[in-house]
């Protein structure tokens, strides 16, 4: 048999199995459409620190929490609502990646300010900094918090969200301090799971947040917990 005979004879094989292939699968879709798909992970952090989850899904809204009581309430416009905003007891806002703080542009009359401590171990800080708390401005038209409005890294080739896991400590409304840093963005997915997938819009917006409250109104954090324990943001959660 000459080449030009084998190479059709290889095509011919090929498309015939290719057809046979085909034909099993349209037989068999309906099998497939019935097999569910299997439950999604939900995802664990370990931390002997406290654990929140904010609920930030909505890209009209925001959720703004009292990190004392840990409760949340939503809030659809802060430029029309400002009195019922003023008349609220909370320290920080979530809507999406944004977050703002109860001070400055947003509520004239809060007192809540971030300073950035960057990538630092977040159980070794022990107090407070002295430096000055950043509190929120407007920034082309929009109110904006310049110490945690980076708070995360943006990946071009999955468009998925990662925190930079960057420590804060925030002046709270209460006048107590609080240290703190966003864990994870994504409502069912660690963000490692995202650096090769892309995470939808629709599994985004659940911060993870990880925090630590002072006593009193001084700038001292209690020591961390000897004994680790699991933390599951989800059964954590708080809701309005």
């Amino acid at each position: 048999m000459n080449s030009t005979l084998k190479v059709f004879a290889i095509l011919l094989l090929g498309t015939a199995i290719f057809h046979v292939t085909l034909n099993f699968m349209i037989d068999n879709i309906e099998d497939f459409e019935t097999v569910p798909l299997p439950p999604k992970k939900v995802q664990k952090l370990t931390s002997s620190n406290p654990i929140l989850t904010v609920d930030a899904t909505s890209k009209d809204s925001w959720t703004l929490v009292n990190f004392a009581t840990g409760k949340a309430v939503t809030l659809l416009d802060i430029e029309k609502d400002r009195e019922q905003l003023s008349r609220l007891d909370w320290d920080l806002g979530f809507q999406r990646t944004k977050v703002i703080t109860n001070s400055g542009v947003t509520n004239p009359e809060g007192k809540v300010g971030v300073m950035d401590l960057g990538p630092v171990d977040f159980d070794g800080v022990r107090e407070a900094p002295p430096e000055s708390l950043v509190q929120d401005t407007r920034s082309f038209g929009k109110h904006i918090n310049k110490a945690i409005s980076n708070w995360y890294n943006y990946r071009t080739r999955t468009h998925n969200i990662e925190s930079r896991k960057n420590v804060y400590v925030v002046k709270t409304s209460s006048g107590k301090f609080m240290k703190m840093r966003i864990l994870n963005y994504y409502c069912s997915n660690d963000e490692k799971d995202c650096r090769s997938m892309m995470c939808t819009r629709e599994q985004a917006a659940c911060l993870t947040v990880e925090y630590v409250l002072s006593r009193d109104q001084n700038a001292t954090f209690p020591a961390a917990p000897s004994i680790k324990m699991a933390k599951n943001p989800e059964t954590d959660s708080q809701s309005n």
